[in-house]
C-alpha cells in the first residue's frame, strides 16, 4: 500500500498551504457565518477559526470566531465586508 492509497486523514486536516489572514471576528458566530457566506458568494474562499468554541461557550466568554481568507484575498475581502457593514 502506498501513501496515495491510504485513506486516513493526517493531523493537518484540510488546512490550506497558503498563508491566511483574519478579515473579521465576532463573539456572534452567526455574524461570522453571514460574512463568510457573503465573501464566498463573491468567489473568495474562507475559513472559520474558533467557531465551535464560540458556539459552545456562548457570548459570555471572549472566544471570538474568526473569519480567515487567503492572504492574497485579504484586502479585497476587507473592502467587501466594509461595504456591507462588517466593520470589525
Amino acid at each position: 500500500m502506498t501513501d496515495e492509497d491510504d485513506d486516513t486523514n493526517d493531523d493537518q486536516g484540510d488546512l490550506p498551504s497558503e498563508p491566511l489572514e483574519e478579515v473579521f471576528s465576532s463573539l456572534e458566530p452567526t455574524e461570522v457565518n453571514m460574512a463568510r457566506d457573503f465573501l464566498e458568494t463573491g468567489g473568495i474562499e474562507t475559513f472559520i477559526f474558533d467557531g465551535a468554541g464560540s458556539r459552545m461557550l456562548g457570548t459570555t466568554v471572549a472566544v471570538m470566531a474568526r473569519l480567515m481568507v487567503h492572504e492574497k484575498d485579504a484586502d479585497e475581502a476587507r473592502l467587501l465586508l466594509k461595504d456591507m457593514g462588517f466593520n470589525r
